[in-house]
């Protein structure tokens, strides 16, 4: 067995059994205690993945695991920090033993848990009590020493005692009374996952006045005469952006949005700021928001509300009758919205309903239509991936869910996106512009999405051969993406949906970072996130750099990886919950 192991250098059992050629049943079992022997005589070593190899050929290393974004890491007590092996069961904070394979390690044992809780619903089988775990990174069920004081499926939290090769034990340590069922979900899942919820501080401490102070507004532009308006779902509280529009005389459009000026409240390196970060962004839930900034500034004097004075960034363009972005400027403001609209409103209004706002307002609505149009029309052109992702809410009555609503996407949903998108692409054009013109500036935030991977494309390839259909040869363009989806639409009988659904498989996650890499759904060179900065911690990054702010490279880019994995977590808990 010790040559065949020095022959493999790490083997699983099975690939063990095949080199030796030991049959089924007595000579498997023969190999077994054998191998077992040499375990506990410490000659032969076994990683969590399951593969052996012998201890002379392995350095041992003691250290704690660490988050390294997705994936797991050792911090080994003599400084170094090695990748672990996927699939280990671990969790960020467990002291544990592990063995170094080429420039990462694979786990070996526990040594002693982390002390962080894990969430998890309690159940009981066979006569005994478990925690099955909520927790992302600590998938399966925790065997209980004692009888919780808890009833089957009630929300608790556990603290791990003991890691033993596959079996985990521990104790129930608290119970999440959280009452209804959709806050016993959310209680549930947001302590899962780790979300904050409670501030470093105490938020009614916080000196934010409820309108702007006139030092505040001294040596901004005054935009307080346009007619901004806010269009948002009729449960909004917090308004990032107001927009307004107008025909130009040589043709085109002057387009407006004006985006509530956060990082005006929020200073760098602030206590808010750090908690801001570490949250990353809002969470939506069925019952609840958990917002990334404390509600006097989110739904207070950051928040566009109608008809009060507040501070914003403006994004002034210029729009082609082809839907060309020609000239753009961005200004530190002071605005005042003159009406709260909804999506509902203004999508009646564009139909040739009536609504209750000025003569300004209306012809404002409908250049903003006019300017969408124009925008879509480039969209098209150029080949987005262009399809209306089949949002739901949950629908509660007295905390209990009654019903799924669908989200019903209309014009008015489409005129703000094509605004926002507009606005975002102008701040990444800035941001390039001044960082050509002074190279020793940080690079922008940008808001990447890759081209899909050659493997990712395998389900959509086999869903479209069935209807007679391929993917182009080379390297996939989304133009050819969504004209391959058209063509399988018309000749399946499947719903738009399910295409949307398997297409959405192939494309890869979008993600922050700070190298220009494109974003292969929309068909851009540069993109980033500017238009939300109430729930969005990459959008306040974005904020700063355009009003001049110089942070390290190396920061912007940890902040960026800490952006993605936060909205990673809130849609894991939305969806989860």
């Amino acid at each position: 067995m010790r040559e065949a192991l020095a022959a493999l250098g790490s083997a699983d059992w099975a690939a063990l059994r095949r080199r030796l050629g030991a049959e089924r049943g007595r000579e498997s079992h023969a190999l077994r205690r054998a191998l077992r022997a040499l375990e506990g005589s410490g000659e032969v070593v076994r990683g969590q993945g399951g593969a052996y190899r012998l201890a002379v050929e392995a350095e041992k290393v003691s250290g704690r695991v660490a988050a390294s974004g997705e994936a797991l890491a050792l911090e080994a007590e003599d400084g170094r920090e090695l990748p672990l092996a996927g699939g280990v069961r671990a969790r960020p904070g467990d002291r544990v033993t592990a063995m170094v394979e080429g420039d990462g390690a694979s786990l070996l044992e526990v040594v002693e848990p982390s002390s962080t809780p894990v969430a998890g619903i309690v159940d009981k089988a066979a006569g005994r009590w478990f925690v099955e775990s909520l927790d992302p990174r600590l998938r399966g069920r925790i065997d209980l020493l004692t009888a919780p004081a808890a009833r089957v499926g009630a929300v608790v939290e556990a603290q791990v005692l003991r890691v033993a090769g596959r079996r985990i034990e521990g104790r129930v340590i608290r119970v999440i009374d959280a009452g209804d069922e959709a806050a016993r979900a959310a209680e549930a899942l947001l302590a899962a996952h780790r979300v904050p919820r409670t501030w470093p501080f105490d938020p009614e401490t916080l000196d934010v006045p409820a309108t702007p102070r006139a030092s505040d507004v001294r040596g901004r532009a005054d935009e307080r005469g346009l007619p901004l308006v806010t269009i948002d779902g009729a449960d909004a509280r917090d308004y990032d952006d107001a927009v307004f529009a107008e025909p130009n005389k040589q043709g085109g459009w002057r387009l407006v949005v004006a985006i509530a000026d956060v990082s005006h409240y929020v200073t760098s390196g602030s206590a808010l700021d750090r908690a801001a970060r570490e949250r990353g962004n809002s969470v939506y839930l069925p019952d609840r928001v958990v917002p990334m900034l404390p509600e006097a500034l989110s739904n207070g004097v950051c928040s566009l509300v109608a008809k009060q004075d507040r501070l914003a960034m403006t994004c002034e363009m210029r729009i082609s009758a082809q839907g060309r972005i020609d000239r753009f400027g961005f200004r530190d403001s002071v605005i005042r919205s003159r009406a709260r609209l909804t999506y509902a409103q203004v999508d009646g209004f564009l139909r040739g309903g009536k609504l209750p706002v000025g003569q300004n307002v209306a012809a404002s609505l409908r250049a903003l239509y006019d300017v969408y149009r124009a925008l879509r029309a480039e969209r098209e052109r150029r080949g987005t991936l262009d399809f209306d992702a089949h949002e739901a809410t949950v629908a509660l009555r007295d905390g209990r869910p009654v019903g799924v609503e669908p989200v019903r996407r209309n014009d008015a949903h489409r005129l703000i996106e094509e605004a926002m998108i507009a606005a975002n692409v102008a701040a990444a054009l800035c941001l390039e512009e001044r960082r050509k013109a002074q190279p020793h500036r940080p690079p922008p935030v940008y808001r990447v999405h890759e081209p899909p991977a050659a493997e990712k494309t395998d389900v959509l390839e086999a869903a479209l051969r069935l209807v007679g259909e391929s993917l182009p040869p080379g390297r996939l363009q989304p133009k050819a993406l969504a004209a391959a989806r058209e063509r399988a639409l018309a000749k399946s009988s499947w719903p738009a949906w399910i295409w949307d659904a398997i297409l959405l498989r192939t494309l890869t996650q979008a993600r922050y970072e700070t190298e220009r890499l494109g974003h292969f759904g929309l068909a851009l060179p540069t993109y980033l996130h500017f238009t939300s900065p109430i729930r969005r911690y990459a959008d306040l990054l974005v904020h700063r750099l355009l009003k001049g702010e110089t942070p390290a490279a190396d920061d912007l880019g940890a902040a960026a990886a800490h952006a993605s994995m936060t909205e990673r977590r809130a849609d894991d808990v939305t969806r989860a919950v």
